[in-house]
């Protein structure tokens, strides 16, 4: 079965992930949250993929850091 091509992240889907990301808490960040799957379903994206930079968003985040909390890398590895 052919992979899917990737969609990338638009300066629009960003800024929705990021606005999401300053109202959860880091333990909500995951791909079963419904919150998460309905934006994700709006911005056209998997819940995973809206998961993942949401996580990865964590990694520069200096209240998460000082947690203990890396977060994903790859937060600023943007393509656009």
């Amino acid at each position: 079965m052919a992979k899917a091509k990737p969609v990338k992240w638009t300066r629009e889907h960003f800024l929705i992930a990021l606005n999401l990301y300053c109202k959860l808490p880091f333990g909500k960040l995951d791909q079963r949250n419904p919150i998460i799957k309905e934006v994700s379903a709006k911005m056209g994206r998997t819940p995973s993929s809206l998961a993942m930079k949401l996580s990865n968003f964590a990694s520069l985040d200096p209240v998460q850091q000082a947690r203990g909390i890396k977060g994903l890398s790859g937060a600023t590895n943007r393509e656009t």
